[in-house]
């Protein structure tokens, strides 16, 4: 079987492509890489590992942990992936390409082979936003605080602003403290994306699709716009399309 890993920041997203089929899931990791890679090879059942690929923006460090224990567990070689300056018809705008997160490109990568031109918001530990061209030009992107970075800094800063209640989903004024900062992280988090999709596709078109992914995107797109797609596999789905195509296979 194939198996994709998508590690990021604070969680792993995996998939298998065998002969019995699809299959996948996901798990917060912490960086504790062995009983993950235990929790997945149960999980695979034993099933025999052909091609191992990763994906991380885990860093450098705990890509090498990683390494050890994918091979120790799994008995496969993995093959780690990194942004590069140009990969299945997308060209980086970052002057040193390797820079660039792995899961916002194979993301741009993933939404070019379905769309051409469209803009990718990344809901996770850091909220990105990312725009490629018809003709496949990454045009850059933002990169701000996730919701829950902003959350922990707001409380980290203040002695009495807490959470104590569950609050609906609202950008109304608060009236709790409680309200007040789940409502102001939402406006917040709203208000920027609105800017971003607007950059955008004042260099786009004004229809190109706008697809939402990450962990926090079901938390925020209620709040906005109609219209906006939501993908929580867009990574893995680029991931493939770049293997396929390297090995000369459809995506």
């Amino acid at each position: 079987m194939k198996l994709f890993l998508d590690i990021g920041n604070t969680a792993m997203k995996w998939r298998s492509r065998g002969v019995t089929g699809v299959e996948g899931g996901g798990w917060a990791h912490g960086r504790d890489w062995q009983p993950l890679v235990q929790r997945l090879a149960e999980q695979l059942g034993g099933g025999q590992v052909s091609e191992l690929w990763v994906a991380s923006v885990a860093g450098l460090e705990a890509d090498q942990d990683l390494a050890q224990v994918l091979q120790q567990r799994l008995l496969a070689r993995p093959q780690f992936y990194y942004s590069s300056a140009a990969d299945a018809g997308v060209r980086n705008a970052y002057s040193e390409p390797e820079r660039l997160g792995v899961d916002r490109w194979l993301a741009m990568i993933e939404v070019h082979g379905r769309h051409g031109e469209a803009v990718v918001i990344d809901c996770g530990s850091a909220m990105t936003v990312d725009a490629v061209t018809r003709a496949g030009e990454h045009l850059g992107g933002y990169i701000v605080p996730g919701v829950q970075m902003l959350r922990d800094s707001l409380f980290k800063g203040t002695a009495r602003v807490r959470v104590t209640e569950n609050v609906a989903p609202s950008v109304q004024l608060g009236r709790s403290t409680s309200a007040c900062v789940e409502h102001g992280l939402r406006a917040m988090s709203v208000g920027f994306v609105e800017f971003a999709i607007g950059r955008c596709r004042a260099q786009l078109s004004a229809e190109c699709p706008v697809y939402l992914t990450g962990g926090d995107a079901e938390w925020l797109r209620d709040s906005l716009p109609g219209g906006l797609l939501h993908d929580p596999d867009l990574v893995l789905d680029g991931f493939e399309r770049v293997i396929a195509a390297r090995n000369g296979e459809a995506p």
